[in-house]
């Protein structure tokens, strides 16, 4: 395992800022997933401490030793590194066995054959060793290449949206069985540090120890999943950690009146945002809440999700699974209570 640590690093490329001054300490062992919008920086974070690019400004050091600066580069090779791409680079001319015995050439590793062996049996693929990547599923392909970037031992595992191409069903198996093998779960398997670039946030809530959420080129938030969830520093962020419905508006004296209540801000601020989760949102009776009129009722299996309007015509959609016992009906004005804890405030 190791630790990796970048120092206000910045990188251009076509000269056009694709990563801004950015500062982040990742502890041997954990699972870091760097997480954002296309073009965010979020690849070109992975490649500079790849060392498949050089930043333009600070530092990359692992195990507290430099790894690139601007005038300093260590190579790929030589940082003991597994790489998994989200095509998957499987070299097509080799077998799957040639395939994962390759990176243990590179690597001197001793008994080569039975390790390459053990990886193919991990990760469930040892029916296909002498199979070709052209002729496996892309779930198949997928586990060639994480017991390939595993085989070497590496320290360190950087993964660019590795289960983007698989169907749903797939990723969640490819997503415990990656979490399992970086742990170390399984016997003869060191565990290593992995960082994953993901625009996903069920894969970065799943398997990450810490989210770095991305934004323009910089990390906006780094924390635990469940504090980014619960406490997002901004609207950015609470989007991209799920549904959200929003409400803005103008700040008359600080006091910030919306559809579903008033609230008291600071005096100074003109304007603020309002947002809610549709989990959150909650139908019944009391002395507190707002009434809503609902325009559409649809049924997603275990859940329902209803569109409701607010008293200003906003449209905000609520989910939940204790609509079905209450004979709701479209056009019915509807009750609906909220934890004030639920109730996320920004202001502009």
């Amino acid at each position: 395992m190791r630790s990796v640590s970048l120092s206000d690093v910045a990188c251009s490329i076509q000269g056009k800022n694709a990563v801004n001054g950015i500062s982040i300490n990742i502890k041997a062992g954990e699972i870091i997933c760097f997480l954002g919008p296309s073009g965010c920086g979020k690849t070109t974070s992975l490649r500079l401490i790849g060392g498949l690019v050089t930043p333009n400004e600070g530092q990359i050091s692992f195990d507290d030793e430099i790894v690139s600066s601007p005038k300093f580069q260590v190579p790929p090779e030589d940082r003991q590194i597994g790489f998994l791409f989200q095509d998957f680079a499987l070299f097509p001319h080799l077998s799957v066995m040639e395939n994962v015995l390759f990176g243990l050439k590179m690597q001197k590793h001793e008994d080569i054959e039975a390790r390459a062996g053990r990886m193919l049996a991990l990760t469930g693929v040892s029916h296909l060793a002498e199979r070709f990547p052209a002729t496996l599923s892309g779930g198949e392909q997928q586990r060639v290449a994480l017991a390939r970037a595993l085989a070497p031992e590496p320290g360190l595992v950087l993964m660019d949206e590795p289960f983007s191409n698989l169907d749903p069903p797939l990723r969640t198996d490819m997503r415990r069985l990656t979490v399992s093998l970086l742990r170390g779960e399984h016997a003869d398997i060191s565990p290593a540090t992995g960082i994953i670039v993901t625009h996903d946030v069920a894969d970065a809530m799943y398997m990450a120890d810490k989210i770095a959420v991305m934004s323009d080129g910089q990390i906006v938030q780094f924390d635990n999943p469940e504090q980014i969830y619960e406490n997002p520093v901004s609207p950015l962020v609470v989007k991209l950690m799920g549904a959200s419905n929003e409400w803005v508006g103008a700040v008359n004296n600080g006091v910030f009146s919306t559809p579903i209540g008033d609230f008291e801000l600071n005096a100074s601020v003109a304007s603020a945002r309002l947002m809610v989760r549709p989990y959150h949102l909650n139908s019944g009776d009391g002395e507190s809440g707002f009434t809503a009129r609902l325009s559409t009722i649809r049924n997603n299996g275990n859940t329902q999700a209803l569109d409701i309007v607010l008293s200003d015509g906003t449209i905000w959609e609520v989910i939940g699974n204790d609509f079905s016992d209450t004979r709701l009906e479209i056009g019915d004005e509807v009750k609906f209570q909220i934890n004030p804890e639920d109730v996320m405030l920004f202001t502009d």
